[in-house]
């Protein structure tokens, strides 16, 4: 007799497949109809060290989004959430890729998605830069009056010399305010607000700013920030960074559908370790500061992470948006850490993190008043 699990995993290959056929029949349909609209490529940002680079993308119908203004209300912002996450993906689109004089052809999976690989020529590196393009182009006409070319250009990140360690960020009540732990707070925020309205915790952005810059406050720290937001929020993401002057790195997301290995989805126990990973084997060579939350297990993840990975963290950062029921929870793991020579500190907000980054020498003593001002600044905004 088959167990739940077994019978769980059947039921999801069925519906898997079905959804699959589902989609496939209705981009056949809208195709043969000329019911596409535009097509966009949307890459994501990539990284990589001096051998070799991974940038990954998707392949969608343009739903026309435009861009997220302060003045916009909550109906437009709510109209936008439901374009991203109603837009339709361009399965088999083959496309040409970019990068160093180098070319290849990649097509894309039956949800759009595409991944790529280049090996690296570090003599071609620029100087003093993290970021390096990538050029995309859809070789097939997917519309009839579809543009002669479409193109994007996508982003890879390789640190650099100046690097003294790297960081890998959650997102989501760590840096910006979702409240996940009360459902219809966070489904208050997710369609009513946009880029330019959300808020990010007091200070968090000058504190993230000053880790980047490293001690010496000309250093090339790069971020990784790992999320269990779905992939439709990318664009929103980016922008609240940018907005808010937050570190550029890549943003890794997850995918949302119906799919025994990832089932509605690929839980956050599942998906984070996966992505950290591929960060920290990335860059062997690299101490690295985890900053999380106490929300979404982010302390059981991180503390596997250091048995995995043991010298390789250098402090871990959690802020407390919990009840003081989790307190215990997260006091037993910072004393398992302790043991394994890692200090993972509990914080009340961005300043206390801030403090014991200075003693630990990862910022200067100097970036604190302008952190403390920022803070400040946000709590008045």
């Amino acid at each position: 007799m088959k167990d739940d699990h077994s019978d769980k995993n059947s039921l999801l290959k069925f519906l898997s497949k079905a959804d699959d056929i589902l989609d496939q029949k209705k981009f056949a349909f809208k195709k043969r109809f000329n019911l596409i609209d535009p097509v966009a490529i949307q890459p994501y940002r990539g990284f990589g060290n001096s051998e070799q680079i991974t940038i990954s993308g998707r392949v969608l119908e343009d739903e026309g989004i435009g861009e997220s203004l302060k003045t916009d209300t909550k109906w437009r912002n709510m109209v936008s959430m439901y374009k991203r996450f109603n837009s339709d993906e361009i399965p088999f689109a083959r496309l040409r890729a970019t990068f160093q004089g180098q070319e290849q052809e990649v097509q894309s999976d039956g949800e759009g998605y595409f991944h790529l690989n280049f090996p690296v020529d570090s003599t071609k590196l620029a100087p003093n830069e993290l970021w390096h393009p990538v050029q995309l182009e859809l070789m097939d006409q997917i519309v009839e009056k579809q543009p002669e070319k479409v193109k994007a250009t996508g982003e890879v990140l390789i640190p650099d010399a100046k690097t003294e360690f790297g960081v890998i960020s959650d997102v989501d009540d760590t840096i910006l305010i979702s409240e996940v732990n009360q459902l219809f707070r966070v489904i208050k925020l997710s369609l009513t607000e946009n880029a330019l309205t959300r808020s990010p915790f007091e200070g968090a952005a000058a504190f993230y700013r000053a880790l980047a810059r490293g001690q010496s406050g000309n250093r090339h720290n790069p971020f990784f920030y790992v999320s269990s937001s779905p992939w439709n929020l990318y664009d929103v993401l980016a922008d609240f960074f940018e907005v808010n002057r937050i570190p550029k790195g890549p943003i890794m997301l997850r995918d949302i559908g119906i799919d025994p290995r990832k089932f509605i989805k690929e839980s956050h126990h599942e998906h984070k370790p996966v992505k950290i990973r591929s960060v920290l084997d990335t860059y062997p060579q690299l101490k690295f500061i985890l900053i999380g939350d106490s929300g979404q297990h982010d302390p059981e993840i991180y503390k596997q992470v250091v048995k995995e990975y043991p010298g390789r963290i250098s402090a871990i950062y959690i802020r407390d948006v919990t009840k003081t029921g989790r307190d215990t929870e997260i006091d037993i793991i910072t004393e398992e850490l302790t043991n394994h020579g890692v200090e993972m500190l509990r914080c009340a907000d961005t300043a206390a993190a801030a403090r014991h980054a200075v003693e630990k020498d990862f910022i200067p003593t100097s970036v604190l008043t302008n952190i403390k001002q920022e803070k400040e600044k946000d709590h008045s905004r």
